[in-house]
């Protein structure tokens, strides 16, 4: 057992919409227990038509198990408008209501664990005004896909939380989140991102091994790669910037992809240079030059130093701003001038 804490990732932003989610999840949950407990302990009231064997006869949720008791409690009366079930108001609040009082905790505690630090991380990138229609627009894409291929109904907010981990995926796959763990004994470490969202499938299997509804899970990988092309469409289209130290799933690939580029670059010049024979003229001109500077006359030296990013834009500054750090033109990545 662990539980992720923290995200090694610098904050533009307080993540107070993510902070504010979390606290509507729990305060919903809380409600629709209340709710729920209140409509199971009702007693049927006593009509002048109604004879004291119909009122003391045995409710259905009475002669129900344990477990099927629970599922009733899933919709009661009040709360059975707000689920997903057809396209209606159930579509906008489903994300806010889980299941029965046993599988509705375990639920909400891993909604909990995995949007805490998934989504303090995106929220302080992206920003706090865009953070809320991004989680709510994630719960109508996955609520909306359910419809279309189901005709059962489903809450929860997985869905929601699903998108946001595709955005993680691209804006932090290099970043660590420190987590607490129980077993073999408390410690706290710092582990890969990328095992937390492994972490977060297998809590959607196992939530399917629970009687979860396929479709639903579907749903939530939808949400995934959407949640991914939102993150790159947001970094293509310039609207979020990576800072200094931090670098995108879109950097990364970019960098392999010039290693590779470079590498058959140098082969092509070597080969190049091996085959090519000097022109005349070069090797006049290259007498002349040692001939004026044998005569005393000195070779003018270039006021620039030239050197290329790793996007491989090539970068020109003046000497004097030698050693500095500056933005690249192409892909706003610092970059620090070489000394000479």
């Amino acid at each position: 057992m662990f539980i992720p804490y923290e995200v090694d990732a610098p904050f533009d932003h307080r993540p107070v919409v993510n902070w504010l989610i979390l606290v509507g999840i729990v305060s919903v949950f809380v409600i629709q227990v209340i709710i729920s407990e209140k409509v199971a302990t009702e007693k049927p009231k006593r009509t002048a038509d109604t004879s004291i064997e119909e009122v003391i006869r045995p409710t259905v949720e009475e002669n129900t198990t344990g477990e099927q008791a629970d599922e009733k409690q899933i919709v009661p009366e009040p709360i059975a408008r707000f689920v997903l079930n057809g396209w209606g108001i159930g579509l906008f609040t489903y994300i806010w209501l889980h299941g029965g009082i046993l599988k509705g905790i375990v639920r909400v505690i891993g909604n909990l664990i995995f949007l805490w630090p998934f989504g303090n991380a995106v929220c302080a990138k992206i920003g706090n005004k865009l953070y809320l229609p991004v989680y709510l627009g994630f719960g109508l894409l996955a609520g909306a896909f359910h419809l279309l291929l189901a005709d059962k109904t489903a809450m929860g907010a997985a869905g929601a939380i699903s998108g946001i981990v595709g955005m993680y995926i691209v804006l932090f796959p290099e970043n660590s989140i420190n987590c607490f763990f129980f077993v073999p004994r408390p410690v706290a470490l710092g582990i890969s991102g990328c095992w937390i969202v492994l972490f977060w499938f297998i809590f959607d299997i196992l939530e399917m091994g629970l009687g979860g509804q396929s479709v639903t899970y579907c749903a939530h990988l939808l949400c995934t790669g959407a949640g991914a092309g939102l993150a790159v469409l947001m970094l293509k289209r310039k609207w979020l910037v990576m800072e200094r130290d931090e670098k995108s799933l879109l950097q990364m690939l970019s960098k392999v992809k010039k290693e590779d580029q470079t590498k058959e670059d140098e082969k092509k010049e070597k080969k190049d240079s091996d085959t090519d024979e000097k022109p005349p003229e070069a090797v006049d001109k290259e007498k002349t030059e040692l001939e004026g500077t044998a005569a005393g006359v000195e070779k003018p030296e270039d006021d620039f130093i030239r050197f290329k990013c790793e996007c491989g834009h090539r970068i020109k500054i003046h000497k004097r701003d030698a050693g500095k750090t500056g933005r690249c033109p192409k892909c706003l990545r610092w970059v620090e001038a070489p000394r000479k």
